[in-house]
């Protein structure tokens, strides 16, 4: 009866450990998901401050008759920042932290793909900020 016992308490301990690595696993892939996202929420202020400078300045062109290339550089650039803008608010109502009743693959594959398309809407930040900055600071 011992020896029973004793089996049957090293297999939960086994399958109790199994469970929080894959657990831990998923929870360390969701947390740099999210930090990639909180990195990239912090420059949303910087997106809307600039887009409102913008088309300050691009108002004052239009008033003061300056060639339209700089015009259209302005509004492409103002462009830029909506579309960075709307794909963070796209990724956020998308993802799901739902990971309930999902094998450790699939949940890691989730979030790899997430992971992916958070990073790619940085970089689509970075580049527009980049590009407002350079308008603003002729």
């Amino acid at each position: 009866m011992k020896i029973y016992l004793s089996i049957l308490l090293f297999g939960f301990l086994f399958i109790t450990s199994c469970n929080e690595k894959k657990k831990n696993e998923i929870e360390e892939r969701y947390e740099s998901v999210m930090a990639l996202h909180d990195e990239i929420m912090i420059k949303m202020s910087d997106i809307m401050k600039y887009k409102k400078q913008l088309k300050s300045k691009l108002e004052e062109l239009s008033n003061s008759g300056t060639d339209t290339l700089k015009i259209e550089e302005a509004k492409k650039v103002i462009d830029e920042l909506e579309k960075s803008h709307e794909e963070m608010m796209n990724w956020m109502h998308g993802f799901s932290s739902d990971f309930e009743g999902k094998v450790k693959e699939e949940a890691m594959e989730y979030l790899n793909e997430q992971k992916t398309k958070i990073e790619t809407v940085g970089e689509k930040t970075n580049i527009a900020l980049k590009h407002a900055e350079e308008i603003l600071s002729e």
